[in-house]
């Protein structure tokens, strides 16, 4: 009996002993799946970071550029209404010094319209 009970207890042993070695084989055969796989997919998941990165910067690249080229069209335009103002106020000052009569009674109406106006908006 002795040894039908040591036979069991190393019939137990060896099943228990495969079953731990299958255990390992699986688990080595799932850990070599799996790191297949990672590689590929980290270095699609880092493709896909890189590439919008590179969205991001070439956006606000566009950005700096929409910026610089409104900035020079700005100060062209104001370059121009500069030179439009100066040519008006020499044109003006022309006009004056060929009929300075008419430009002080000019001055007189629009300086007594203003007065006019004014004390018209104070006295309500």
């Amino acid at each position: 009996m002795e040894n039908s009970i040591d036979s069991k207890i190393s019939s137990a042993r060896d099943g228990v002993t495969q079953i731990g070695n299958n255990l390992r084989a699986d688990a080595h055969a799932a850990i070599d799946k799996v790191a297949d796989k990672v590689p590929p997919t980290t270095d699609r998941l880092a493709n896909r970071a890189h590439t919008g990165v590179d969205k991001v910067a070439d956006g606000v690249n566009k950005v700096a550029d929409t910026v610089e080229s409104s900035s020079s069209r700005l100060i062209a335009r104001g370059k121009q209404v500069s030179e439009s103002y100066k040519a008006l106020a020499e044109s003006g000052r022309g006009r004056v010094r060929a009929h300075p009569a008419v430009s002080v009674l000019l001055a007189a109406a629009a300086g007594y319209g203003l007065s006019k106006l004014l004390s018209s908006r104070s006295a309500k």
